[in-house]
């Protein structure tokens, strides 16, 4: 028997995009009380901008001359990777 043949696939997580808040692909959204999720915890905030890939790609937010999307460090969205996290 080959090995892995026998392994059970792990089910298909569905999304439910309509549960998503903020903007449409990146899940952005502008400062308030919105909890822990806030850009200037992020490794990818720096000088009031986001350089992470996904968010300058799909991002309809302005963007800086270099590509980096314009944030405050208040907003939030779902791509956060905090500062110090161990990977």
């Amino acid at each position: 028997m080959a090995i892995g043949l026998a392994k059970k696939k792990p089910d298909l997580v569905h999304i439910n995009q309509f549960a998503i808040k903020g903007e449409p692909g990146t899940g952005f959204e502008e400062r308030g009380n919105k909890g822990p999720f806030e850009c200037g915890n992020c490794e990818y905030f720096k000088d009031g901008s986001c350089g992470q890939k996904d968010m300058m790609a799909k991002s309809k937010r302005p963007k800086t001359a270099n590509g980096r999307i314009k944030v405050d460090a208040d907003d939030c969205c779902e791509y956060i990777e905090r500062v110090g996290k161990e990977k």
